[in-house]
């Protein structure tokens, strides 16, 4: 088989499942008609997608039809940087609460989703969960003076921190004083609902944790960094975390 015959089979094939993804249930001859193909070409097909696991389902008789039925896809599925850290985040808390009713499919759950992402993509979404803190729920007083960031600044702080990029920020402390700083997102920190930066801070030359909605401005750098040692971020703030 040629390389475009493949590509063309491939094609055809991706056209097959999206069709069938589309509607309740087909007839073969409407599939055959959006396709182009015999009904020779179509029932083979079909019994490949089988083999290869997709639970298509067919009815006899009058009325009755092909259907993709029992799972739900995600392979078209994009997701921008902030729903991938979000997702992300998601899996941590269910991870964290330990229990058997939520956590019984989840690594099966975990490896699908990383296997849905682009060949290049998985190793860095693979190891995000490393990079992600889940503590204790926030402070009464914590919470009632936390105010939702951004959406400019929650997707710029998550894409620095999903490909390791420096970033520039307009940070106001708690007294209400605002300072310029460059800084690595290393970590990620839940204390729900309060989100933090746990980073390596470039003006005072050590890690620091940033609440989230105290960014004001957050402008992605071309600088990279590399991911620093854990230990020197937790253990200077486990196991209690402080805001700064």
């Amino acid at each position: 088989m040629t390389a475009s015959s493949f590509e063309r089979r491939a094609e055809r094939r991706t056209r097959l499942i999206g069709l069938l993804r589309s509607e309740a249930h087909w007839t073969t001859a409407a599939l055959r008609e959006h396709l182009g193909v015999s009904q020779r070409t179509l029932m083979r097909e079909l019994a490949a997608l089988r083999n290869a696991g997709y639970p298509i389902e067919s009815d006899k008789g009058r009325g009755g039809g092909i259907r993709l039925d029992g799972r739900w896809g995600i392979e078209r599925l994009n997701l921008s940087h902030r729903e991938v850290v979000e997702l992300i985040l998601a899996l941590a808390i269910v991870e964290s609460l330990n229990s058997p009713l939520l956590t019984g499919n989840l690594t099966a759950i975990r490896q699908k989703l990383f296997q849905a992402f682009p060949q290049k993509q998985r190793g860095a979404v693979s190891n995000l969960r490393k990079r992600i803190m889940i503590g204790n729920n926030a402070q009464a007083n914590l919470v009632s003076a936390y105010t939702t960031a951004s959406p400019r600044v929650s997707e710029a702080m998550a894409e620095a921190f999903l490909r390791q990029r420096c970033v520039e920020i307009a940070y106001q402390s708690e007294a209400g004083e605002r300072t310029l700083r460059v800084i690595e997102a290393q970590y990620i920190l839940l204390n729900w609902p309060i989100w933090y930066i746990v980073a390596w801070d470039h003006l005072r030359g050590s890690s620091r944790v940033f609440r989230i909605d105290r960014i004001k401005t957050a402008r992605i750098l071309e600088a990279g960094f590399q991911l620093r040692p854990k230990h020197a971020f937790t253990d200077r703030y486990a196991p209690f975390y402080r805001t700064i």
